[in-house]
């Protein structure tokens, strides 16, 4: 395939049609299905970290959404989770809070069916995120421990805890977060240390994310009238996403 520019609309439209006419080879479920959904997912995961970032939301929705409908056609139901997922995603940035959460609990549905645990951790913390972006933070609070549950429950030993180890390091800040909004101050600052002493411990491996429970400590420290100590954690938040690349502005927040 050649490359690709995403930022030229033309590329664009191209990478629609081009999945488009992939999923109609996948549709007639046939010799060549399986090696046109293996390329159609090729190209999804060539473009999509890249329109996300970009922007370009519409077209990531609408090219995850033909490559969901080639993972049904050739029956490829760990793919056919993860877009899921992805696409609630794209639904709850729009705030259309109903679709999202009919797209993760499909998502979750299909990871119980194929008792991925790790992966259902992710779509009750996702579904957490998205009941506090509703202002409902008892249902918040219930996925996120739901999402614990599984963690206690599978990141016994060595192999376990580095399967495990983005969950242990982003629930203390999700969970962190949401306190923080709920004014308890004591149990906000207790996890969000907790999730930013995880992620340091697991030093570059999810860097990225790091960045994320700094700034939530920034505005900890903000909320407490300790200026001092909220411009530190600003700071500190600024000079790692220069380091790696990461956008200020597409920082996870609820």
């Amino acid at each position: 395939m050649a490359k690709l520019d995403l930022e030229i609309t033309e590329d664009r439209v191209n990478t629609l049609s081009w999945l488009r006419t992939l999923e109609i080879k996948c549709s007639r479920q046939d010799s060549e299905s399986d090696r046109s959904f293996d390329f159609a997912y090729q190209i999804w995961e060539k473009v999509s970290e890249q329109m996300w970032f970009l922007g370009y939301w519409n077209d990531y929705f609408n090219c995850a959404n033909i490559v969901l409908k080639s993972a049904k056609a050739v029956g490829n139901i760990a793919i056919k989770a993860q877009l899921l997922g992805e696409l609630g995603w794209v639904c709850m940035e729009w705030e259309e809070f109903a679709k999202a959460e009919q797209y993760f609990l499909e998502s979750l549905q299909t990871y119980e069916s194929m008792d991925d645990r790790r992966k259902q951790c992710r779509l009750l913390r996702y579904l957490g995120v998205l009941s506090h972006r509703q202002n409902k933070p008892d249902l918040a609070l219930k996925y996120y421990r739901l999402a614990w549950d599984l963690v206690a429950a599978n990141s016994l030993g060595e192999l376990a805890n580095e399967t495990w180890a983005f969950s242990t390091a982003e629930l203390p800040n999700v969970l962190g977060e949401l306190y923080l909004d709920l004014q308890d101050f004591p149990a906000s600052y207790r996890e969000l240390n907790l999730s930013l002493e995880t992620y340091r411990y697991l030093i570059n491996r999810y860097r990225y994310y790091q960045a994320d429970p700094i700034l939530n400590l920034g505005r900890w420290h903000f909320l407490q009238g300790d200026l001092e100590k909220a411009e530190k954690y600003y700071q500190e938040c600024l000079l790692l996403c220069e380091e790696i690349s990461r956008p200020i502005n597409r920082l996870a927040h609820c």
